[in-house]
């Protein structure tokens, strides 16, 4: 049966579940969901029970008549499937890997026909942004997610696509496998309409837009699309990157790395929500993660500025430079130390020349991929927000130089 269409869907409104939880999407509009569970042989939800979060895949977190906790997940559509192969491929890799330093909700089983998969929830849950945003994510963490990428770069791929799918794929590991974020789920925003792609540039739209973009898109998204298309240093840049990711070396990645994906639980690292695991460019993860540490000093470099300065355009210019440097100086510690992790969990990435300037890049690119889903909403792109883009630019242009200054080890 066809998921229901975004027109179609009900409204959500805030739940009293976990913070950022929505009242779940209505199981009636997704009868998916229990011909999953039966097949599964997984006792039905309890309504009553259920929380959602947002983002773009419908999700139910809560328990089954029998009393387990689980998060369900159904994927939307298009490629539902294709997700769904990924996600069992992760599961078959991370059950071939043996024993890591981080961990994944326990995978309890999907159907690929109606894609839908169920893990084990995760009670209590921080994510990673959460603590970012409380000023509580130190070094530590940064490294140790450095060594968890790395060990998720050296899983055993090949384990992961023998085997067919089967309509319903029962369970396939015994505690430790994992897929989706259990008890989190994906952050609003980043699902967005015409979300660009943090990962993976160039877009065809970085030369044309398609007639239904362009009557789809906000007054914000098609300035964003002529930031970008009118600029061809940008646009060089991004094709030079996408033919230097394509002879890059590929290794399973995560694909879609960010830091509301990674979760602690009391002192247990948590990486989650693997339907776009692939073999990539590892530097698509990398430049994930730095992304979005760069983001938030972009973001505050405009934001975080003195009102008296901004009359005076020399005096707003030197005041946004000292508080950019005020800003990178800040997270800086933390990407460091991730760079740091990533590289004594993988020594072998120093024999890839390229992989500082790609992630740098990348991490660029994933500015213009939050204009992107900023603007989605918006009439006109604000100046905080170009100038984020700015600082992009800078990345995309000149990789090997921002590489020093964000904190990368030098090549």
């Amino acid at each position: 049966m066809a998921a229901t269409t975004t027109a179609e869907q009900p409204a959500r409104t805030a739940s009293a579940g976990p913070p950022g939880a929505l009242a779940p999407f209505p199981l009636d509009h997704a009868p998916e969901v229990a011909t999953a569970l039966d097949r599964l042989r997984i006792a039905p939800l309890v309504p009553s029970t259920l929380s959602g979060l947002p983002g773009r895949n419908d999700n139910w977190s809560g328990l089954t008549e029998d009393g387990r906790a689980v998060f369900v997940k159904r994927l939307a559509q298009p490629g539902a499937q294709d997700r769904f192969d990924r996600a069992l491929a992760f599961e078959r890799a991370r059950s071939a890997a043996g024993t890591l330093s981080w961990r994944a909700p326990r995978f309890l089983g999907g159907d690929r026909e109606n894609g839908v998969l169920v893990h084990e929830r995760l009670d209590g849950p921080v994510t990673a942004a959460a603590l970012a945003d409380e000023g509580r994510h130190t070094p530590d963490l940064a490294r140790r997610t450095g060594r968890a990428v790395a060990e998720l770069h050296s899983l055993p791929y090949a384990e992961a696509t023998s085997g067919a799918t089967s309509r319903a794929t029962t369970e396939v590991t015994s505690g430790s496998g994992g897929g989706s974020q259990a008890g989190g789920g994906t952050a609003a925003g980043e699902g967005g309409r015409n979300r660009v792609g943090s990962s993976a540039p160039p877009h065809p739209a970085t030369t044309a837009l398609s007639l239904d973009t362009y009557l789809r898109g906000s007054g914000a998204e098609l300035e964003a699309w002529a930031l970008l298309q009118q600029d061809r240093r940008v646009v060089a840049a991004l094709t030079g990157l996408a033919e230097a990711a394509a002879a890059a070396p590929r290794l399973p990645g995560h694909g879609d790395l960010r830091l509301d994906q990674l979760l602690l639980i009391g002192d247990e690292l948590y990486l989650t929500d693997w339907e776009e695991f692939r073999p990539a460019d590892p530097a698509r993860d990398l430049g994930g993660y730095l992304g979005q540490w760069l983001h938030r000093a972009a973001t505050r470099m405009f934001s975080e500025l003195d009102p008296d300065t901004s009359a005076d355009p020399a005096e707003a210019h030197e005041a946004i430079v000292r508080n950019g440097e005020r800003q990178l100086a800040a997270v800086r510690p933390r990407i460091s130390a991730f760079w740091q992790g990533y590289h004594a969990a993988r020594p072998e990435a120093a024999d890839d020349p390229g992989l500082a300037r790609r992630a740098t890049a990348l991490a660029g690119w994933h500015l213009y991929d939050r204009l992107f889903a900023a603007a989605t909403f918006g009439h006109r792109l604000t100046a905080a927000q170009r100038g984020c883009a700015g600082v992009g630019r800078n990345a995309l242009l000149r990789p090997a130089d921002f590489a020093s200054v964000i904190g990368l080890v030098a090549e």
